[in-house]
C-alpha cells in the first residue's frame, strides 16, 4: 500500500462527503504507519502530510471500530494511530439556542442530542471530547476551548462542579470546577 494507491482508492469514492466505509469490509492493509497527534496533524510513516485536501479526503473514509480507527476504502483498510481524537474543534458560533461547532477538517455540525461531549481524563487534565459523526469524536482546540469556557462561565450553567454550555436546550459538559 502506498499513499498514491490509497488516494487513488479515495478517490474513485469522491462526490459523496461521507462514503459508506460501515459498508466496507476490506482486507487489513499493515506495514505503514499513519497517525494523527495532539494538535490535529497527520502524519504518514513519520512525516507529516501537509497537503490539506488530502487530510480532508482522508478525514471523509475516516472509520472508528471498537476503539480502533481506520482509513477504509472497498479495497483497503488502514490503521490509524491517534492521540486525543481525529477532529479538532477550531471554532464555534453562538446561533440563538445553538452551537455550531467547526472542525479543522472542513466539516461543521451544532451541539445536539447525538452531538455531544464527554470528559476524559488526559495528561493528568480533564478534556472535553465531543462526539462529531459515526462514532468519531473531535477534541478542542486550546483557543476555541478557553472561548467555549468563557461562555459557559457567562451563562452560569454549574451543577455538582461540573460547567456546561446550553446548545438545542441539552446541557453539553465543558469541564469541572476545580
Amino acid at each position: 500500500m502506498s499513499i498514491s494507491k490509497l488516494t487513488k482508492s479515495i478517490d474513485q469514492t469522491k462526490g459523496k462527503s461521507f462514503p459508506p466505509v460501515h459498508l466496507w469490509n476490506p482486507e487489513l492493509c499493515i506495514g505503514q504507519e499513519i497517525s494523527i497527534n495532539r494538535e490535529g496533524d497527520w502524519f504518514y510513516n513519520k512525516s507529516i502530510i501537509k497537503n490539506k485536501k488530502l487530510v480532508n479526503l482522508f478525514s471523509t473514509v475516516l472509520r472508528k471500530d471498537e476503539e480502533n480507527y481506520f482509513l477504509v476504502t472497498p479495497t483497503e483498510k488502514v490503521p490509524v494511530k491517534v492521540d486525543i481524537a481525529p477532529y479538532m474543534i477550531t471554532n464555534f458560533e453562538l446561533l440563538d439556542n445553538q452551537i455550531l461547532l467547526d472542525t479543522n477538517l472542513d466539516f461543521s455540525f451544532d451541539l445536539n442530542d447525538i452531538n455531544t461531549t464527554r470528559l476524559i481524563r488526559y495528561e493528568d487534565a480533564h478534556i472535553p471530547l465531543v462526539h462529531v459523526r459515526s462514532g468519531i469524536e473531535g477534541f478542542f482546540s486550546r483557543n476555541c476551548y478557553y472561548k467555549l469556557i468563557d461562555l459557559a462561565l457567562k451563562k452560569d450553567i454549574i451543577k455538582d462542579n461540573k460547567l456546561y454550555v446550553l446548545s438545542n436546550n441539552i446541557k453539553h459538559l465543558v469541564g469541572k470546577i476545580a
